[in-house]
């Protein structure tokens, strides 16, 4: 009990001094990124004894999800990721969206695992499907090509909600695939969502303040909330919640042991 106190005074008092040297000074997506993600999980992966295919594999997923909901979002104009450096693949993507999405997605699966799960990896199962998830990454990167150059014409009403609803839809198939809806599983996941989605809020609000992200498309948006003085579409709300849940339910039934 008293480790988990401490562990929650610690973590409360860094992001508290995080979010306000972050925001005072203006920090960039990769510095907000580090700090948030990046930090964390260095400690996490050290006290988890997290092997190299963890991260290898994880960082796959994320670089190959923010890929997509990049893409998407600048071709439909649901948002704009503004960078240091203004370097897109495709001209769509910036490259410091998939360093930063790199290091949520490692941070996400670290956590759930030492905090969430029984903190044993499953070596032999990530080692046999890490290459799946690497050639997802190269997937999405044709999906993208797709969209960009052969299907540039086509617009999709709402799609910003339509993304969270694929999203949601990527987790019912994926336990359905293995048929496997345990209530204890439903519940861990959940839980881990709820506390990934603090950082995630805190990256989504210093996004708005440092203009990371510009959203300038009301019209395809369900509603929209005023944060800070900015429009914040609904949506970006259900993807705070989304993402991590998906991720954990992705690793937990494919590369973890499903337990």
């Amino acid at each position: 009990m008293r480790k988990w106190f401490a562990i929650t005074i610690v973590s409360v008092i860094y992001y508290t001094i995080a979010w306000y040297a972050l925001s005072v000074f203006d920090a960039g997506l990769v510095a907000t990124a580090v700090i948030l993600y990046g930090v964390p999980s260095i400690l996490l992966a050290y006290y988890s004894y997290a092997p190299a295919v963890v991260l290898i594999t994880v960082s796959a997923i994320g670089i190959g999800l923010s890929m997509l909901l990049e893409s998407v979002a600048h071709i439909y104009g649901l948002w704009y990721t503004l960078g240091a450096a203004e370097t897109r693949l495709f001209g769509l993507v910036p490259a410091e969206t998939m360093i930063a999405a790199m290091m949520q997605s490692i941070f996400f699966v670290l956590l759930y695992e030492l905090f969430f799960d029984d903190g044993v990896y499953n070596r032999s199962s990530l080692r046999t499907r890490m290459g799946s998830f690497l050639l997802f990454t190269f997937a999405a990167m044709l999906l993208i090509m797709i969209q960009q150059y052969w299907l540039a014409g086509f617009f999709l009403t709402y799609s910003y909600v339509w993304m969270v609803l694929v999203i949601c839809a990527c987790v019912v198939a994926a336990m359905g695939v293995y048929r496997y809806y345990s209530i204890t599983f439903f519940n861990r996941i959940r839980n881990f969502t709820l506390l990934a989605a603090i950082p995630s809020a805190m990256a989504m609000a210093l996004a708005v303040i440092n203009t990371h992200k510009v959203f300038a498309n009301p019209e395809q948006y369900i509603f929209t909330l005023t944060i800070f003085e900015e429009m914040v579409p609904f949506e970006e709300v259900l993807l705070i919640f989304a993402v991590p849940f998906l991720i954990a339910t992705i690793y937990e039934l494919y590369l973890d042991d499903k337990s």
